[in-house]
């Protein structure tokens, strides 16, 4: 009976110690609230900063920044001026599209990367990173993961016969199997790529 009791005795006393707690935390929102005026910033009285007691101005333009703030007016559709990216984004070219009686992937985009040296290191890094595992660091294939069943060919006696837009967009898009990698990679490192498989360096090993 007394251990009854004394379990009712520590559950009131745990109960009674969150809602001391709540109370607390509700007091120290009002007290905190109470000091706002009509002038205030985004709610906040500039005179009394509620973070740090200092009023950065980094602080309150990252909180103000363009954006869609939750209730606002807006949609994913329809941003704010200013509040998205302007630079534009690579066009996408579809599978079948044609361009003077040839695949538009087989010539567009063209390559605004010289195959330096420099290209060809980055290149070859990233072509071991991404290619590598499938096709083979010297692109021959016949990997582990072809071996577990993952049809990958050999890209080494394609490359003579396939366009430098063509290789581009196979990275870009992927293929019927193969993932496409344009979220990975940048256009730049995309082409780095092409230059280092273009090479006579390729699948070599050394430095090209």
């Amino acid at each position: 009976m007394n251990s009854e009791r004394g379990r009712n005795l520590l559950a009131a006393a745990a109960g009674l110690t969150a809602l001391v707690a709540i109370v607390s935390f509700v007091a120290v929102v009002v007290l905190a609230a109470s000091g706002r005026t009509a002038t205030d910033y985004q709610g906040y009285n500039l005179s009394r900063p509620w973070f740090d007691g200092i009023a950065w101005d980094w602080f309150l333009d990252m909180f103000n920044q363009p954006s869609v703030k939750p209730q606002e007016v807006g949609t994913f559709q329809a941003f704010p001026d200013n509040s998205v990216p302007r630079t534009g984004r690579e066009a996408f070219i579809p599978p079948t599209a044609m361009m003077d009686g040839r695949l538009q992937r087989d010539v567009q985009p063209l390559n605004p990367q010289p195959a330096t040296p420099e290209s060809l290191v980055e290149g070859r890094v990233l072509f071991e990173t991404y290619c590598g595992p499938c096709h083979g660091l010297n692109g021959e294939g016949g990997t582990p993961v072809v071996l577990k069943g993952m049809p990958a060919p050999p890209v080494q006696p394609l490359l003579g016969f396939l366009s430098e837009p063509h290789l581009y967009n196979k990275i870009l898009y992927g293929g019927p199997i193969m993932p496409a990698y344009g979220y990975q990679t940048t256009q730049a490192e995309r082409w780095h790529m092409v230059n280092y498989m273009k090479s006579a360096k390729f699948g070599k090993g050394g430095s090209p």
